[in-house]
Order: structure tokens, then C-alpha cells, then sequence
């Protein structure tokens, strides 16, 4: 038995290595920021998984730094729990297994690495990032997508971060990837005599990388053809009493009371579902709402359940100046409609919430119109969880002026959700070259420019109105003009010839 011991402990070491190298990505984003946690995160995940000493090794590996990645990354879903009384125990269960399945994904990710790829030619410092790239992807559609905690977010307030309009976040997630991975190269029991050069190719990535963000920022883009005074509505309505028949009329009346207050804004934004009945119970209330806007040359936009047909779409109504519906495309599961309804509808309070039942889209959604002094412009509306697609809003934003984006961020409490949805809804606002005004229940509201950065926000659980001038803009980014779905082929084809390559060798 005693031979066995030095391995039992390396093995230990590894593991608790790998887990707190996952700890350090989500303390790399919003709300904490330290942007260079992100290359030592995926430095440690690369040495760690070359480590192993098999397949199963490379998994259990895997699965600890997922763990830690989704464990504090994604422990606001104990919030969102708790929000509809989930028992304590119960929550907290819930949300544990929930995040360890989630880092079942990492686990696969380094398996696959270790079983078909390790030792292979540029296995280190190419075919493990191309995973990585691969992996991210995975987790945008798998059991309809969680597409959370990129790497590539954690550059959002760097230099580096403006490359988003050329690459996207997944362009900025294979600088990461790359960099870290050829940096890793440097660490004891990883340098490779032939591969020498691979560490300093690292540095001069991100310098580069950095470099370019700085002469090449996302508003070079576009071009601005207008401004508006806007104001993002936050009502700071408790999740617990939005839906209850008592808050409906308090809740017209503080809208009514802001369009009142708000006269002179060009574009008013309402948060999602702002209006907690649908449009045909109350016509005289939204007529007056066409109105006013008319006579003051203003665009309204509210959130609110629509109906057709017995189906309940989460949408967003246009009035005055502005026109149209939007349907929401790109529903949360257990959120807007719950997976195995007739199994588990009733069992627990966080499976019977409300808008539970909702239907997504039919078909793919269109920009809003909206009259602005004369010109017909055209805003791209994004419904909280859709901010997290980066292909669904730059569908929408390559023919709009303006990005709007809704939340209701009450479910999430005062967790890390709602920060790092804020930095998501940046690195739209990036990719895109437009500015966003964003209009939460409870916060953060925010208005954002064409290169990310927060011009005006609200704070957290209070009422708040967040007013300015915001720039109306045209033109393609690269990322818009090339970008898209296939983009994602690419590290998969790279993987698959690599693998290729290796089986000749072999």
C-alpha cells in the first residue's frame, strides 16, 4: 500500500488544483471583474487535464474545475429558489445538483482530450483550446442552451474586449483559450524543448490582443445618424407580489404616473411583463397609452403577455411613435415553460410560477419600428435571457438603429445574476456597434453605448428612471457582416482534422 500513496496524493492535489482553478473564471466576470483570473482559470484547467494519467483521471478532473466553475457561477439558481418559497434544503439540494450536472461537461471535454487527442500533433497548445471553443458552443443549444460564463466576457472592460465586433465573445474566448493554453506550456512537468517558443507566442497574443482593442474600437463600425432622449422605467415591483391581483392596479397607476412624469423623452422603455394583464383586459388603459404618445411624438415600449390562438407569448407592445409586437423567441425552461409539465407540474412551488405556460415564437422575429423626428428608425428588442444569444440579437441588430433590452431580474434576488447579465448585455452592445437602453424590474437598468461602456444606471431594489442621450447608429461589424452559426464549425472542423492527423501518425 505504501507505493500508492504519493499517487493518492497527487491525485488529491490535482483535483483540488482543477476545482479552484474553476473558482477563479466566474470571479473573473461581472461582478467581481478581476479580468485576469480568466487566463490563470483556464491555465490551471490545461496544465491539470495534461496531467492525467488516463481518460477516467482526465474526467474526474474536468468535473472539479466544473464544479467550481458552476458552483459559484451559477449559485444565484438557490436565489431564484428561494424567490418562490422552495424550502431551504430543498433549494439548496436542487441547485447543487443542478450545477454539478452542468459540470458534467467540462468532465466529457477532458476526456475526449486525454482518449483521442493527447499526444497528438499541437495537442497542447491547439487541440485542447479548439475543445474549449467546441465545449462553449455545446452549452449555447444542449437541452436548449446555457450560454453563461464564457470565458470571453472576462475581457469585456479591457481593451481586448472592443475586439468583440470582429469576433464576437467567442472570438474573444479563443484568445483566452490559446493564449492560456500556450502559456501553460511554461509550468513544471508541461514544457516541451520543441515547443519552447509556445509561451512567449502566448504573450504576444494578448498584447496584441490588447493593442487592437485600443485602435480598433466597436463604434469604428458604425456610423451615428441620430441621437434620441431616452428613459429606462425600473418599478422595483417584488417578485413575490407582481402577479397577485392586489398589485394590478397599483401597478397601472405607477406606469401611468411615469409616462405622465417622462414627457419629454423621445423613447420610453418599460421593463418585461411590466404589465401584468393581458392587452384585451384593459383596451381604454393602452389606447390612452397610443395617445399620448402620438400627441408628444414619443415611442412607448411596454413588457406584457400577449395571446393568440390559447398560446401566451412574452412580448413587447409599441405605442405612440413606436409600432409592432415582439414575441419573445428563446424561452427559459423551468422560467417560461417547464420540461415535463404533466410529470412535475404541482410538485414542488418552483415548478407551478408564474408565465410558466408560454409559448416561444412561431416564427423568427423583426425589428420594431419606431418614427423619430420625420425618419422611420427601427429598434432590435431583446427579452432578458435572449441577451445570452449572441447570433439572436445580432439577427436583429444588423437592421436596427437601436438595441432595447427588458429583464426581470427580481428572480434572481441580490445575486451575481443580474451583474453578470449586465456584462452579457455589454458584449451585445459591442458585437453590434449599437448602444442598448436596458429596463429592469428591479435592476440593473442601464444605458449603454456602441462600445460597451455603461453611460447612465440605475441602482438595485429601489424605483429609479434612467434618463440621457443615446446615440442612433448604422453600419455592419465584421461580426455582423461574416458572422453567425457556422462560425462554431470551425474549431469543430479544426478538431476533426487534428484527430485525423493523429490516426495517420498513430
Amino acid at each position: 500500500m505504501m507505493p500508492t500513496a504519493p499517487v493518492l496524493r497527487s491525485s488529491a492535489s490535482l483535483a483540488l488544483l482543477s476545482l479552484f482553478s474553476g473558482i477563479l473564471l466566474p470571479l473573473s466576470l461581472a461582478p467581481f471583474g478581476f479580468w485576469p483570473l480568466a487566463w490563470l482559470s483556464l491555465i490551471g484547467y490545461f496544465w491539470v487535464t495534461e496531467r492525467a494519467q488516463s481518460p477516467k483521471q482526465a474526467f474526474w478532473l474536468g468535473w472539479c474545475f466544473g464544479a467550481g466553475l458552476f458552483g459559484l457561477g451559477i449559485s444565484w439558481v438557490y436565489g431564484s429558489m428561494r424567490t418562490v418559497a422552495t424550502p431551504i434544503p430543498l433549494s439548496v439540494l436542487m441547485t447543487t445538483v443542478f450545477c454539478l450536472a452542468i459540470a458534467l461537461l467540462p468532465g466529457l471535454q477532458a476526456w475526449l482530450y486525454h482518449r483521442f487527442f493527447k499526444q497528438g500533433r499541437g495537442s497542447q497548445w491547439l487541440t485542447a483550446p479548439l475543445l474549449w471553443l467546441v465545449f462553449e458552443w455545446v452549452r449555447s443549444w444542449l437541452f436548449t442552451g446555457m450560454p453563461w460564463l464564457f470565458a470571453g466576457y472576462a475581457l469585456t472592460d479591457t481593451p481586448a474586449g472592443q475586439l468583440g465586433a470582429v469576433l464576437s465573445v467567442y472570438g474573444l474566448s479563443a484568445i483566452i483559450a490559446f493564449s492560456s493554453a500556450a502559456l501553460a506550456m511554461a509550468l513544471p512537468a508541461q514544457v516541451n524543448r520543441s515547443l519552447r517558443w509556445a509561451p512567449g507566442l502566448g504573450a504576444v497574443v494578448i498584447v496584441v490582443s490588447m493593442g487592437l482593442g485600443v485602435v480598433l474600437p466597436a463604434e469604428r463600425w458604425s456610423t451615428v445618424i441620430d441621437s434620441a432622449d431616452v428613459v429606462a422605467i425600473q418599478s422595483n415591483v417584488a417578485q413575490a407580489q407582481k402577479w397577485q391581483s392586489s398589485q394590478v392596479r397599483p401597478t397601472l397607476e405607477f406606469y401611468s404616473e411615469q409616462a405622465r412624469r417622462y414627457d419629454s423623452a423621445d423613447l420610453m422603455i418599460w421593463p418585461e411583463a411590466a404589465l401584468t394583464v393581458r392587452p384585451e383586459r384593459i383596451p381604454a388603459y393602452l389606447e390612452d397609452l397610443e395617445r399620448v404618445g402620438n400627441e408628444r411624438q414619443q415611442g412607448i415600449i411596454t413588457g406584457i403577455v400577449t395571446q393568440q390562438e390559447g398560446r401566451y407569448f412574452n412580448a413587447l407592445l409599441g405605442f405612440g411613435t413606436a409600432d409592432g409586437e415582439y414575441r419573445k423567441q428563446h424561452l427559459v425552461p423551468f422560467g417560461e415553460y417547464l420540461p415535463f409539465e404533466q410529470q412535475l407540474r404541482g410538485l414542488i412551488n418552483f415548478f407551478n410560477i408564474p408565465m410558466s405556460t408560454l409559448t416561444p415564437a412561431p416564427e423568427p422575429q423583426a425589428p420594431m419600428p419606431w418614427m423619430h423626428r420625420g425618419e422611420e428608425r427601427y429598434l432590435a428588442p431583446v427579452i432578458c435571457y435572449e441577451a445570452a444569444y449572441p447570433g439572436l440579437t445580432m439577427a436583429l441588430a444588423r437592421e436596427s438603429d437601436l438595441m432595447i433590452m427588458v429583464s426581470n431580474d427580481a428572480w434572481f434576488g441580490d445575486s451575481l445574476a443580474p451583474h453578470q447579465h449586465l456584462q452579457i448585455t455589454r458584449m451585445r452592445a459591442i458585437e453590434n456597434s449599437r448602444a442598448i437602453v436596458r429596463s429592469t424590474q428591479n435592476g440593473i437598468s442601464a444605458l449603454i453605448d456602441a462600445n460597451g461602456e455603461i453611460l447612465e444606471r440605475s441602482r438595485q431594489f429601489e424605483v429609479a428612471a434612467v434618463t440621457g442621450s443615446i446615440n442612433l447608429r448604422q453600419g455592419l461589424t465584421p461580426y455582423q457582416r461574416w458572422g453567425g452559426p457556422y462560425w462554431a464549425l470551425l474549431p469543430l472542423a479544426g478538431l476533426i482534422a487534428l484527430g485525423w492527423s493523429k490516426r495517420r501518425v498513430d
